[in-house]
């Protein structure tokens, strides 16, 4: 049987690279990648190398010939002798369409990447024999990362820490005890970037969210949301949570809502210092609701 070769197109976000790549398991991962994104492709083959051998390889983002015969004689020079399947979910447009081409011309398949509603769906496609483009399938990847395995290939090293306030460690039990099969850290800092701690980065499956946890949710922890969840660092494809103890002024609310954060009041707890069952389960349902998981 002829080895897999699987090439991807590096853009800002590696999820699209990550997931189908864990999901497939090709025998062999060719990031094609620029000067601009050579980081990431470097931090996903040291998250991927593991599993498959990575091999990275450069092109300027633009010239659309100069990609397409650069990645040409690269593939014959390096996968001659493997089946190839082309990930046409990244960089720029002009990459997309490099690949593509060569896709074609040695009517290979290929696959798209797409996040919705708390799935991470693959679509593959393939050539008739008349050269047209067909459907293959869709395909729904199960879950296939870790954390870890998210916060590498975007921040690359990072610390963690323990829950800060009683509020925090309330709301952490309540996700472990109320949404089965998350996965939680606290306390997150990028190192270097020590500023942009986040309270909680939470998977369920493999849908990702950042939440900022307060006892009296302000604006200041919405700015906070907005600047670990920039493209830079933890990515567009993140839920975002506030969680506060007190209800939330309306201008608040619409700001939140104008950022697309899920805002999880939990009021309870200004006077027990505790959540009730009632708390624990509006929080287990608003994550579940936007991760996807099951009610």
């Amino acid at each position: 049987m002829r080895k897999a070769g699987m090439i991807h197109l590096v853009g800002e976000q590696p999820a699209p690279i990550l997931l189908p790549t864990r999901y497939l398991n090709p025998d062999v991962t060719v990031l094609v990648h620029t000067e601009h994104t050579r980081g990431i492709a470097q931090r996903l083959a040291d998250v991927l190398d593991s599993d498959s051998n990575c091999l990275l390889h450069c092109v300027s983002p633009y010239d659309l010939p100069g990609i397409q015969i650069s990645l040409q004689r690269f593939l014959q020079e390096k996968l001659a002798e493997h089946q190839l399947l082309f990930n046409l979910t990244g960089g720029t447009k002009m990459m997309s369409l490099a690949a593509f081409l060569v896709a074609f011309q040695r009517k290979a398949p290929f696959v798209y990447f797409q996040t919705e509603g708390g799935h991470s769906w693959l679509y593959r496609y393939q050539f008739t024999p008349q050269g047209e483009v067909q459907l293959e399938k869709r395909e729904e990847i199960g879950e296939t990362i870790t954390l870890d395995d998210y916060l590498r290939v975007q921040v690359g090293e990072y610390t963690t820490g323990s829950p800060r306030t009683d509020f925090e460690s309330e709301v952490l039990q309540a996700l472990r005890e109320y949404v089965p099969g998350i996965e939680t850290l606290t306390s997150v800092r990028p190192r270097g970037m020590e500023a942009l701690e986040v309270d909680f980065v939470i998977r369920l499956g493999n849908q990702i969210g950042v939440m900022e946890v307060k006892a009296r949710g302000a604006k200041s922890g919405i700015d906070q949301i907005q600047a670990v969840a920039e493209q830079r660092y933890l990515g567009t494809y993140v839920a975002k949570f506030l969680v506060s103890g007190k209800s939330i002024d309306q201008n608040n609310r619409n700001l939140a809502n104008a950022y697309n954060i899920t805002v999880i009041e939990l009021t309870g707890y200004e006077k027990t210092r505790s959540l009730s069952p009632k708390d624990r389960q509006t929080l287990a349902e608003a994550v579940r609701n936007r991760l996807g998981g099951a009610l």
